[in-house]
């Protein structure tokens, strides 16, 4: 009879435990460094304070035609100069309130608009509603438009006439009107060049 030497497969068993385990250990050691990566991340608050324009409007006027003081005042408590831009509606009523839209003949040209040198040397024109000061108005600092109004037709003092403003103020910065108005500005020693 002849023997069949056999080989052992203690070495197998042996070693199949041993590498699970430090499989195991392995695996584990990659778990407790992901897991304690992200126990170590932290989320930090990105907070910004905006300084705010702190423009108002500022009315000096007579009831109907006549003195109709118009300024814009930057009340701001940030000390910030700031870019401003306006822009203005007529509107005619009849007495119970209903808008006419037509008056007929040379109605553009009812209301005489007394402006200041300011506001026509100063503002731009930008063919989209606004007019853009080309200045900064400066903490505290004033800009009058508009001095009276006056009606040159007589006959159309049957209607209700309102003129209204409406502004927007933006910190003086180049990026801002960009962002904001989408208008290209160089602001320089309270200037401010438009290119519209």
């Amino acid at each position: 009879m002849k023997r069949i030497k056999q080989k052992s497969n203690k070495k197998f068993l042996f070693a199949t435990p041993v590498v699970i385990v430090l499989a195991l250990a392995i695996a584990g050691g990659i778990s407790f460094v992901v897991f304690a990566i992200s126990r170590n991340e932290s989320i930090i608050d990105n907070s910004a304070k905006i300084a705010t324009s702190g423009v108002s409007i500022v009315e000096n006027s007579d009831p109907g035609f006549g003195k109709k003081e118009i300024s814009f005042y930057n009340n701001a408590d940030t000390n910030s100069p700031v870019l401003l831009r306006i822009g203005y509606s007529e509107t005619w009523t009849d007495n119970d309130g209903n808008v006419i839209s037509n008056l007929g003949g040379n109605s553009a040209n009812v209301v005489t608009k007394n402006w200041t040198n300011d506001f026509v040397q100063r503002f731009v024109d930008g063919h989209d509603g606004w007019y853009y000061y080309d200045r900064t108005l400066a903490p505290l600092g004033t800009v009058q438009v508009l001095s009276s109004i006056a009606l040159s037709d007589q006959s159309y003092n049957v209607y209700n006439y309102d003129l209204s403003f409406r502004f927007e103020a933006v910190q003086a910065d180049a990026a801002a009107a960009l962002e904001l108005w989408g208008k290209t500005v160089t602001v320089e020693n309270g200037e401010a060049t438009w290119q519209l």
